[in-house]
């Protein structure tokens, strides 16, 4: 993580020279990392897609083999198999997000500058906590934007995030908001584009859960 930091710190005493804005050296940087992680986020949204096809397969089964619950595990393992699903990898992303967090943490607080933001003029530099909690309130409303997928809309999803942003954030240095929101924003544009049907036929050849089913 010492590597991170230190890149960050590096990075980001740059972009602030040559922005003269600490949100927007902060977005640069979000962004770059964003593009760094997209095969990471294509991976995730292709086992979105096919758990939440696995579900209706499931479904599908267990209307066939009505009170046969073994019988229907032993098939839904078979096409888990098959089209390499796996759950748990949905969450490498968040994962691999931890240590990028934590180090843009520390790179803040190791960074001399006071430079100040147009766009949060009431936030003097990126050190220190937006006293009014506009930033975290923001990000964290983002974030439980960004938690609510296409396929998976409930209440919880976008508690749950909002609420983990809202214990780092509330009173943490001000350019982690700001990296959140970037991030969740991205997300959202992500989450959009992903949606739209030729993006799902190029990128993730999802088959539907009749064909998962086909021949069982």
């Amino acid at each position: 993580m010492y590597i991170l930091t230190s890149t960050f710190t590096h990075l980001l005493a740059n972009l602030i020279t040559v922005t003269g804005d600490w949100f927007i050296a902060v977005a640069l940087i979000t962004l770059s990392i964003k593009l760094l992680l997209f095969p990471l986020s294509v991976k995730q949204q292709r086992t979105q897609l096919l758990t939440a096809n696995l579900n209706q397969a499931k479904a599908m089964l267990t209307r066939k083999f009505h009170n046969q619950t073994e019988k229907v595990n032993s098939e839904l393992l078979k096409i888990a198999s098959k089209y390499k699903i796996n759950p748990i990898s949905s969450i490498v992303t968040l994962l691999v997000q931890a240590p990028v967090f934590f180090s843009l943490y520390f790179s803040v607080i190791n960074l001399s500058t006071s430079v100040g933001s147009i766009l949060v003029p009431w936030v003097s530099s990126l050190h220190t906590i937006d006293n009014l909690h506009v930033l975290p309130i923001v990000a964290c409303l983002f974030q439980g934007l960004s938690g609510i997928s296409t396929e998976n809309r409930n209440l919880l999803m976008f508690i749950l995030p909002a609420t983990i942003g809202v214990v780092f954030l509330w009173k943490a240095p001000v350019a982690l908001s700001a990296y959140w929101i970037v991030n969740s924003t991205i997300r959202l544009v992500e989450i959009k584009i992903f949606s739209l049907k030729p993006i799902r036929r190029r990128l993730f050849n999802i088959p539907s859960p009749e064909e998962m089913v086909k021949g069982i």
